[in-house]
């Protein structure tokens, strides 16, 4: 039963951290595509009033050139902040606790293995023979 259930919480912890990955990483795009839009509306204007402002000063050209520049900055720290994802401590202690119980869960498993020989057998020594060569077995692919 206590393998039943380690499973059980290995699942559902593995669930709440999906959903909980993958809601932060839709509130990500979501910031980033907003992000987007309202960086290509300011852009624009910047562009008009820029341009309008500064081609009686600079000539077209430096004008134009000015406007790239403060594109280039807005496109910078607009770039910056949609890139930081948000940290989420609940799906942090999912996989966590995902990991604790798939860790038992193995355990639990590797004593079950080494206990069955001991079960079937129909002499001790040959239960205790199968149990020692399990047990080896089971170490041995637990240390890789």
């Amino acid at each position: 039963m206590r393998l039943l259930s380690l499973v059980r919480a290995a699942w559902q912890a593995e669930g709440l951290y999906l959903k909980r990955t993958s809601r932060s990483y839709a509130i990500q795009a979501g910031y980033g595509a907003v992000s987007a839009v309202f960086a290509l509306m300011l852009l624009v204007m910047l562009h008009i009033a820029g341009f309008a402002a500064l081609v009686p000063s600079q000539g077209p050209v430096w004008a134009a050139l000015i406007v790239a520049a403060v594109d280039l900055v807005l496109a910078g720290i607009l770039g910056l902040m949609a890139r930081k994802p948000p940290r989420d401590a609940i799906a942090e202690e999912a996989l966590a606790l995902r990991q604790a119980a798939m860790r038992q869960m193995g355990d639990t498993a590797a004593q079950a293995m080494i206990l069955a020989p001991l079960l079937r057998s129909q002499t001790l020594k040959k239960g205790a023979i199968g149990a020692a060569l399990t047990a080896a077995v089971v170490g041995f692919f637990n240390r890789r």
